[in-house]
């Protein structure tokens, strides 16, 4: 009984110290400052032409390409089932297994650039990404 009488009292001390502090903290309050600042800035937009859109895929070069998510390439595998039963005179390309090192998350412009050189290096015709997210 006695414990329970001095941890009443430590509690209400405690409760009374925090409530001090916390009004100690609003007395010492300032006002807010703000900096305004105008978000608007000059943008360059370049315009380019859009690639042509394919009426075909016969004989068309499709490379397949897997950031290495999970299960991307399983979705991958079968598109290329799918190409090849649909479309047999498209050549499939499945990246991931040709060139291991563009298996990844581009994290940078300069590997991005580096993929998109391995892909062109290829002469595809239209390229087929997973993100699988």
């Amino acid at each position: 009984m006695e414990k329970l009488k001095k941890f009443s009292i430590l509690l209400v001390i405690m409760l009374g110290m925090l409530l001090f502090v916390s009004q100690l903290a609003i007395a010492k309050e300032q006002p807010q400052e703000w900096e305004i600042i105008n978000p608007m800035g000059i943008i360059e937009v370049k315009h380019f032409d859009l690639a042509k859109r394919l009426s075909t895929l016969e004989g068309k070069t499709i490379v397949l390409r897997w950031n290495d998510k999970h299960n991307g390439n399983n979705f991958l595998d079968r598109v290329a089932e799918l190409l090849k039963e649909k479309v047999p005179s498209a050549k499939v390309i499945k990246l991931y297994e040709i060139d291991r090192t563009t298996i990844k998350i581009s994290g940078s412009a300069q590997e991005s650039a580096r993929i998109a050189k391995v892909i062109k290096g290829l002469n595809a015709d239209l390229v087929i990404a997973a993100q699988t997210d």
